[in-house]
């Protein structure tokens, strides 16, 4: 088409009639420049459903860490659930005998295990922005600072609370024998009962919260899930 114009152009020109020769190189001009738009257009929309493509299999693998997080939310939510459960059997049965099932609960925490490698590569690699939906971008980074609150107090809990207690249960050397026999209880004194009772009433709050933050983190998993999938179809 622009060798067409440019043999009309050079007739013209030889032919001395200027003003259809400007019409004509106008003309040219016009069309390189449609010419130009419509690659960079066809370019753009090949970028957009490239970045598209990238963004559907980054969702994809987050659902399948979302996933991975719900069981381990559900995990940890069950543990304390049973362990509260325990330290409250002690806590409201009025007598000195102290349950193996309940030591061994107050011995242990709960351990979410949080699964970020996708959301990571999302962030380092700049593909969160290409998420069109922004309220869905903020719905992501909301859960990922969420689980970083649960497993920093948990941490917390772990390295102040558990450490104290545990610490308190190696130094009473009948309870460490009691700890690995095959007995199921083991009768208290006045003073054991005493300590034991206001560390389990502590622990036994400390699980109850983070059952209820589980649970939010639960709600907050299944909410981003079913807006992730929604995203994908």
């Amino acid at each position: 088409m622009i060798k067409f114009f440019r043999k009309i152009r050079y007739g013209l020109m030889e032919k001395n009639k200027t003003k259809k020769y400007l019409k004509y190189a106008i003309g040219e001009i016009v069309l390189v420049v449609i010419g130009i738009l419509i690659a960079l257009q066809i370019n753009l929309n090949q970028q957009t459903n490239s970045n598209q493509k990238k963004v559907h299999k980054y969702l994809s693998f987050l659902i399948e860490d979302l996933d991975k997080d719900r069981l381990s939310i559900l995990e940890c939510i069950e543990f304390d659930s049973i362990k509260s459960q325990n330290l409250n059997n002690y806590i409201h049965s009025g007598k000195l005998i102290l349950s193996k099932e309940a030591l061994k609960y107050a011995a242990l925490t709960g351990n979410f295990k949080v699964h970020n490698s996708t959301f990571s590569s999302l962030k380092s690699n700049n593909i969160l922005e290409l998420i069109k939906d922004v309220e869905l971008q903020k719905i992501i980074s909301e859960y990922y600072s969420y689980t970083e609150f649960v497993t920093r107090m948990e941490n917390h809990n772990l390295n102040t609370q558990y450490a104290n207690f545990t610490n308190k249960l190696i130094s009473n050397k009948r309870l460490v024998q009691f700890y690995h026999s095959e007995n199921d209880s083991i009768k208290l004194s006045n003073e054991e009962d005493s300590i034991f009772y206001g560390y389990f009433t502590h622990l036994r709050n400390i699980s109850i919260v983070e059952v209820e933050r589980y649970n939010n983190l639960l709600e907050y998993n299944e909410k981003l899930s079913e807006l992730l999938n929604k995203e994908i179809e």
